[in-house]
């Protein structure tokens, strides 16, 4: 399920290049991930992704959009985050464990703005739920989707 990215193509500018930036990194992960820009520190990403799954776990969507860029806050509400992520919940039941994780980035070739996130995989009692999460240099979160 796409949160943002539906959102962000709707906006133009420096919104949309970011979620054209993201649809890079999306096919990437199906591809192999480039490392992260050195700009970043791989145990700060993984800490601060962890707390956004944590932050969906416990149905706090607030602090998830607290997280986030000026763009990122400005498109979402508590209301359409909860739309698109309660059925997950009933679907998949309680949180278990991550049961994979992988660390990628990518640079922006016409703006040179780096951004680093992680691909999770969280186990449920009843299923599994894919995060897609990133951050640009300033650590906001940019891009959380859930599939």
């Amino acid at each position: 399920m796409l949160l943002t990215m539906k959102n962000l193509f709707k906006k133009k500018g420096m919104i949309g290049k970011i979620a054209g930036v993201f649809m890079m990194i999306l096919t990437l992960t199906a591809c192999g991930a480039q490392p992260l820009p050195e700009q970043f520190d791989e145990e700060t990403v993984k800490a601060e992704a962890q707390k956004a799954v944590d932050y969906f776990n416990d149905q706090d969507y607030q602090s998830i959009i607290d997280m986030g860029s000026d763009a990122f806050q400005e498109i979402l509400t508590v209301e359409n985050f909860a739309s698109q992520s309660d059925p997950y919940h009933e679907k998949c039941g309680a949180f278990q464990e991550i049961s994979k994780t992988i660390v990628l980035g990518n640079v922006d070739q016409e703006t040179q703005e780096s951004f680093g996130g992680v691909v999770m995989v969280g186990r449920y009692e009843e299923g599994t739920i894919q995060f897609t999460i990133a951050f640009d240099e300033d650590m906001k979160l940019v891009q959380f989707i859930i599939r």
